[in-house]
């Protein structure tokens, strides 16, 4: 990588769980199972002049412990080294020690509880779930393992087995949005932009998210019905004029949604149908507000087909569609304000999204993934090969590639495409 280092050691994110895992272990050690991996990784860019995004080495240890048939203690910690390019700014070497996961589990004769970091999952459709809003994404990092790419929460989930009915429920006490590549203009039109920052919801009690789901299963259909309430994780932009100052005032914020969804999945032959849909209801109720989402619906219908030499083949049809738009009214205001008419939304949106998965040999295994957005012809692919190159040792090779029209929604985004070479050995 071209430019100079700096040198920076990063250990806060965490840092209250990690002494309490650091305390647990010590004292779990003599009974405690052990175990973790060793990997380098390095992202190269696939833009000209095709710089290293990541490069670095992780270590990570994870510890399990049983107590009889009462409860269980989880963690993972990360010691993580890398240099990273970090666009507009010098190359940056850092050192991060953060737990991934670090949770207790208790169990009871009709209840499971579960308090500490960890992944919650929702959903059954493939990759785009409109009901899995718990664990944030990190959009700059998507590789071969989902940990790279979904983010933790520090929660409390409870789970209640009722006869023929699982009902679960989740409290996530901080709010973390998604981490996404953001570049932000310095003008619009003739105008300088001055940021305001960033607003954060408040983290207190009261501002808590709160979930739950029922699980169940009728004939051969397993499916469930959730009810989400947070905020969106996805930031809203909100400009403003100031003419005093003869200048634009931008503020990134994250509002708050209910979301009710629901899913399914049933299975016959080689064939799996699945369906996944989500009502989001924002604060815009009359559609007046441009920087906050309009109440929508989203749904995912697909299916899965279970071939033979290990081949799996799922394909899925996605839809978004906007309620109290006016997108005249909308227009007006991008207009008043200056902002980029290819960012209006559309009152209805389609896309596809595929995943194909083969065994290519006994120790060699290929994924392809993509998503195509209708309109635009816009288009996110990730492919992955996996090849086990020896007992506890796997190479991961693959890329995430952005491309489509300017202003697009992954066309904006192909600056970011990137390659990615993985050496992992597990122990």
């Amino acid at each position: 990588m071209m430019g100079r280092r700096i040198w920076r050691r990063t250990g806060s994110r965490g840092s209250g769980i990690l002494l309490l895992l650091m305390l647990t272990t010590g004292l779990l050690a003599q009974t405690a199972e052990w175990g973790g991996y060793l990997k380098f990784f390095a992202h190269p860019n696939l833009n000209e002049p095709y710089p290293f995004d990541r490069l670095g080495t992780r270590l990570q240890l994870t510890i399990t412990n049983q107590f009889a048939e009462k409860g269980a203690f989880f963690a993972s910690v990360d010691f993580n080294y890398e240099e990273t390019r970090v666009q507009g700014t010098e190359n940056i070497r850092h050192m991060d020690v953060f737990p991934v996961e670090a949770y207790v589990d208790l169990f009871f004769p009709r209840l499971d509880l579960r308090l500490g970091k960890q992944f919650i999952f929702w959903g059954k459709t493939d990759w785009i779930n409109p009901t899995d809003n718990i664990n944030p994404w990190d959009y700059k990092n998507i590789s071969a393992e989902i940990e790279d790419y979904r983010i933790p929460v520090t929660a409390l989930k409870a789970d209640a087995y009722l006869g023929q009915f699982d009902l679960e429920a989740v409290v996530v006490p901080h709010f973390i949005p998604h981490l996404i590549p953001m570049e932000m203009p310095d003008t619009m039109g003739i105008f300088p932009v001055h940021d305001l920052g960033t607003v954060l919801p408040a983290n207190k009690l009261s501002e808590a998210e709160f979930g739950f789901r029922l699980k169940s299963s009728l004939w051969n259909v397993d499916y469930s019905l959730s009810y989400y309430n947070g905020h969106d994780k996805f930031p809203s932009v909100e400009v403003s004029f100031d003419p005093m100052g003869r200048q634009f005032l931008r503020q990134i914020s994250y509002h708050p949604y209910q979301v009710f969804g629901g899913d399914f999945i049933t299975t016959f032959n080689k064939f799996a149908v699945k369906g996944e849909a989500a009502y989001i209801l924002t604060d815009d109720r009359d559609g007046r507000d441009i920087f906050v989402k309009n109440p929508h619906l989203q749904y995912v219908v697909g299916m899965d087909y279970m071939g033979i030499n290990k081949l799996t083949l799922n394909l899925q049809f996605v839809q978004t569609l906007l309620f109290r738009y006016d997108e005249a009214y909308e227009r007006t205001q991008y207009q008043q304000l200056g902002m980029p008419l290819e960012m209006l939304p559309d009152k209805h949106s389609e896309s596809l999204s595929s995943r194909i998965q083969y065994q290519l040999a006994d120790f060699t295994s290929f994924q392809l993934i993509t998503v195509l957005n209708l309109k635009d012809m816009d288009y996110f692919v990730l492919p992955i090969l996996n090849y086990a190159f020896m007992d506890g040792v796997n190479i991961y090779a693959g890329a995430t590639i952005f491309q489509g029209p300017e202003g697009s929604v992954f066309g904006r985004n192909e600056k970011f495409s990137r390659a990615f070479l993985e050496v992992k050995y597990s122990f």
